[in-house]
């Protein structure tokens, strides 16, 4: 289950650091250069240890489609960005792909 307590922190901390990111001014504004860094960092240390008992198709998959979902949601709320269908059926597939992926996605 720490598995993924430390995935859900990945995520968390990745999704940080891309919301931060615009506010670096391309990396030319120390703190949040510092902070969006600190986050992507924290965010791949986790989700290495993660990977050591999920497969990594399955980490990332999770990882990345959260990722979009947290991003696009805090997009909507904090900058006002307003979504079209085509985009809500597009992030629909995503949680359709990640379920099917959890469901079916044996490696052998």
């Amino acid at each position: 289950m720490l598995t993924y307590f430390y995935l859900a922190v990945a995520i968390i901390a990745e999704t940080t650091g891309t919301t931060l990111i615009g506010s670096t001014a391309g990396f030319t504004k120390l703190l949040p250069t510092i902070l969006t860094l600190s986050c992507y960092a924290l965010s791949f240390y986790l989700l290495a240890l993660v990977v050591k008992s999920m497969p990594v198709y399955l980490a990332y998959a999770i990882w990345s489609a959260s990722g979009i979902l947290v991003v696009t949601c805090l997009s909507v709320v904090l900058f006002n960005v307003h979504l079209n269908w085509q985009t809500i059926l597009g992030l629909t597939f995503l949680v359709l792909g990640v379920v099917l992926v959890n469901i079916f996605g044996n490696v052998h």
